[in-house]
């Protein structure tokens, strides 16, 4: 399937181009109307909703997902399903609750601490072997469906957007665990798929790492035997990173950051993180590579950091 993948994406970019001619419809007052009284509507929904007892609305959560991915079909994402009334739900295995929980939390700092277009948290729950996380829906396309249609404009806007909701991130202040520097929105142990490839998971034992009392902490455990002389300096900035930056949790509307998702990996790093996770994560996609670095070089220059990153990763995989 991989040698249809770009002829698809493609036939997608000549559908997109003639509709970016085309006038946008503004938003007229009834549809404002409309959609404040729906909130409304909804919040007392919800409110009434959290008064059920926490195994009924999660064997509840658990039943409208396999309803609604009969109706929806699946998302990008096989822990992600879409719910009616503009919600999504979020399901992890009871040993990854914290991951859940971690993200609920982080939510609830953005949304407190910026104007970053992120979802709403709206419920957590769990029952004897799921976790369930409710949010509502962030409109939007994932950047992934439209990156290859964007004019060089509108790739200059994404920049400033993203420079933007990275600044106002940067500058929440850490009110938990004031004897770690490094740890999650929580102040509790770190998940992160990146720390986890390079550790030994039969004698590390689960992949929740830390917290970390210092930077060099940090570095300690993504170093690698193999390589002893391949290590990050310390005395970077620790700032609140989302962790997970990439073409499926930027959302796009009217060829504007619309929205970003997916905040279980997020927490307390050194500044360079989100950018060699971005790195990471994608290694072939160059025109969002390109948009990585026009992004964090407003932030300094990680080119060293990145560097390590990639020896240490190369030789985890």
């Amino acid at each position: 399937m991989s040698r249809f993948a770009k002829p698809i994406r493609w036939a997608l970019v000549s559908r997109d181009i003639p509709s970016k001619i085309s006038k946008r419809v503004p938003n007229l007052p009834s549809a404002s109307r409309w959609r404040c009284f729906s909130e409304w509507g909804t919040a007392v929904v919800l409110m009434v909703w959290l008064l059920v007892p926490a195994l009924i609305r999660a064997r509840a959560y658990r039943g409208l997902i396999c309803l609604w991915a009969h109706m929806y079909g699946p998302t990008c994402s096989l822990k992600v399903q879409r719910l009616p009334l503009g919600m999504y739900v979020k399901v992890a295995s009871v040993e990854y609750h914290d991951s859940l929980a971690n993200e609920y939390t982080a939510i609830q700092l953005v949304r407190r601490h910026t104007e970053i277009p992120v979802p709403r948290a709206l419920d957590l729950v769990s029952d004897s072997d799921k976790s369930y996380l409710l949010t509502t829906r962030v409109s939007g396309i994932r950047l992934g469906m439209c990156i290859d249609t964007l004019s060089d404009d509108e790739e200059s806007t994404l920049v400033c957007d993203l420079q933007r909701s990275l600044a106002e991130l940067r500058a929440i202040p850490k009110m938990v665990a004031p004897g770690y520097a490094i740890t999650n929105a929580l102040g509790k142990a770190c998940y992160d798929y990146r720390i986890i490839a390079g550790l030994n998971t039969d004698s590390d034992g689960g992949d929740f790492v830390g917290p970390f009392v210092t930077e060099e902490e940090f570095n300690d455990t993504l170093r690698v035997g193999a390589l002893p002389h391949v290590s990050h300096r310390s005395g970077h900035q620790i700032v609140f990173t989302h962790g997970d930056l990439n073409m499926r949790n930027i959302l796009i509307r009217n060829r504007r950051l619309s929205g970003i998702v997916d905040w279980e990996n997020s927490g307390w790093y050194p500044e360079y993180w989100d950018y060699t996770k971005a790195h990471y994560i994608t290694k072939l996609h160059q025109r969002w590579l390109k948009i990585t670095d026009k992004v964090f070089k407003y932030y300094g220059d990680f080119t060293a950091e990145l560097f390590t990153e990639r020896q240490l990763w190369y030789y985890c995989f």
